[in-house]
């Protein structure tokens, strides 16, 4: 049977995104060959504990990944760094293009062109991987990886399941190395004043506007993650790519991380961390989280009715276009929980389901019915 025209162009979407992380990747390669990454630090680590050495010798001053990360490469160490370095990048970038895609859709995809993940691909950054592990939870494992970017994206899309897996993948490196927690501590630099959270550098209260949008993901995320600790370098941008809820709004994202990475070229990361935080942060705040926190409280918070009738559904049904659907823990801890919001008009529904394509369903039929019944009724406000 045919696919459907949407359903092969949503794949040829796809495939582009695919094939767009490869090449940029591959011109990364061609282009620095030799060039070090942060990536190297995990790869020399795994391949240390591999032959049974403790990854965090003495004489490391920097290791600011736990062991699950260190675990997570040593399956790289099997081949030369030089290689290992491009696999492990496209890797990542295709689990994030697969999760965008999947549950944000096709217009999310434009964040690959954004200089925050671009700027992460080129410094062998794990970022991008946090999150399609909070939009996939069977990867919440991953988030062992990352803690500090973990906490802030599981608090947005919050998951049991993730939870589970974390709790594994952090049993299983206490099996391998019981010492590790204190081992990473003591490779952390003693002035950890780089990695102040944004609520203690300057202006960085602006954040906690988003506490007014906390019934939102978009708004637990940026609210979560002011109180994290952080580099504040441009890939410390990527989960908030999950803002966005349309084209123009994911350009206005891509652009202002375009303007951070300029200021990292110019205002000091070559010249250490301590030059970037006095001057780059500004721009960071400036040119990326104040126009999300504006998207995030522009959104609302609007629901429709609980009850709609069943004669009003599929015959009204919403394109896929007009629709963004987020997809979280259902109520109890079992099945899933659905939002799927209509982007024009900022009204969104949410259902419970043993399946998501069941509560996705019905959450689509009955924002459906309520768009018919405004278009009836415009003077009529509809309140939850």
């Amino acid at each position: 049977m045919a696919q459907p025209p949407a359903s092969r162009q949503k794949l040829v979407v796809l495939v582009l995104a695919l094939a767009f992380v490869l090449g940029c990747r591959l011109l990364l390669y061609v282009w620095m060959p030799d060039r070090g990454t942060d990536f190297d630090l995990l790869y020399s680590s795994a391949a240390r504990l591999a032959q049974g050495e403790n990854p965090y010798p003495a004489a490391l001053h920097w290791l600011p990944y736990p062991l699950p990360a260190v675990l997570l490469v040593v399956p790289f160490t099997w081949m030369p760094l030089a290689l290992a370095r491009p696999v492990f990048d496209i890797l990542v970038g295709w689990a994030f293009v697969f999760a965008l895609w999947k549950h944000r859709g096709p217009y999310a995809l434009l964040a690959l062109a954004s200089g925050s993940y671009l700027f992460s691909m080129a410094n062998g950054q794990t970022t991008p991987l946090m999150v399609a592990a909070s939009l996939i939870p069977v990867l919440g494992f991953l988030f062992a990886a990352r803690p500090n970017t973990s906490v802030a994206l599981w608090i947005s899309q919050p998951s049991w399941l993730a939870v589970l897996g974390v709790i594994l993948a952090v049993g299983l490196s206490l099996v391998v190395l019981p010492s590790w927690p204190r081992d990473w501590w003591m490779a952390l630099p003693a002035d950890k004043a780089q990695l102040a959270p944004p609520i203690l550098r300057p202006f960085g209260f602006m954040l906690l506007l988003a506490a007014l949008r906390w019934r939102t993901p978009e708004g637990r995320l940026i609210l979560a993650i002011a109180f994290l600790p952080q580099t504040t370098l441009p890939y410390e941008l990527v989960p908030l790519a999950l803002v966005p809820g349309n084209r123009v709004e994911m350009m206005v994202y891509v652009i202002g991380s375009w303007i951070a990475v300029a200021a990292a070229d110019r205002l000091g990361v070559d010249q250490g961390m301590a030059q970037w935080a006095s001057t780059g942060w500004p721009v960071m705040l400036a040119a990326v989280y104040a126009p999300m926190i504006y998207l995030v409280l522009r959104r609302g918070t609007r629901t429709v009715p609980a009850k709609v009738g069943k004669d009003r559904r599929r015959p009204h049904r919403i394109p896929d276009a007009e629709l963004k659907v987020d997809v979280g823990p259902g109520d109890g801890g079992g099945g899933v929980t659905v939002t799927v919001t209509h982007i024009p008009t900022r009204l969104f529904s949410r259902e419970s389901a043993p399946k998501r394509k069941q509560a996705e369903r019905k959450a689509q039929d009955k924002l459906a019915a309520l768009v018919a019944e405004m278009a009836r009724r415009p003077d009529k406000a509809v309140n939850e």
